[in-house]
């Protein structure tokens, strides 16, 4: 395969992958939790478990396919890692607007695993005390609209730089 193949190819799975880790994001933010705020406690903590948990391998692999190939448009683009370290890389406006869109994913990933592996899971566990699952449950709450915000955020930088004139 050529290089510009490669390279095309890295896009329309970059693309792809964004579109089904925002999509869940926002699916689950806009949709879910608030369809399931009408469900008894029960029903609520274990739909959006089962939900979580259905959802989690695959936003994460995506999110995975989104490392990976935005690794790999960056090389293409003439990052190294020097240049990436010593930040001369994101001189440019469209770089130096990926520079900022890469800040906003690692907290999106921080932000991410905490509500995915740690406060989500234990905001559904059954056995502990109301209070406790109100804490979670509100905590989780939090993150999760946190990650939303940071989801459309990481968006819009996306077509400042893929699309400079923006």
């Amino acid at each position: 395969m050529t290089g510009e193949l490669i390279y095309r190819i890295s896009v329309i799975i970059h693309v792809l992958s964004a579109v089904v880790w925002v999509g869940g994001v926002l699916f689950m933010g806009m949709v879910a939790v608030p369809a399931a705020k009408k469900l008894d406690d029960s029903l609520r903590r274990k739909l959006l478990d089962d939900l979580g948990r259905r959802f989690r391998p695959i936003g994460w692999s995506a999110l995975g396919l989104l490392v990976a190939t935005g690794i790999y448009l960056m090389w293409h683009w003439g990052a190294r890692v020097e240049t990436v370290i010593d930040l001369s890389f994101f001189e440019h406006d469209h770089t130096r607007n990926l520079g900022y869109k890469l800040v906003l994913v690692v907290a999106m990933l921080v932000v991410s695993g905490l509500h995915d592996f740690w406060l989500g899971p234990r905001a559904t566990r059954e056995g502990r005390s109301a209070e406790e699952i109100a804490g979670d449950r509100k905590w989780a709450g939090i993150l999760g609209r946190i990650t939303g915000i940071l989801v459309i955020l990481i968006v819009v930088l996306a077509v400042f730089v893929a699309r400079p004139w923006a």
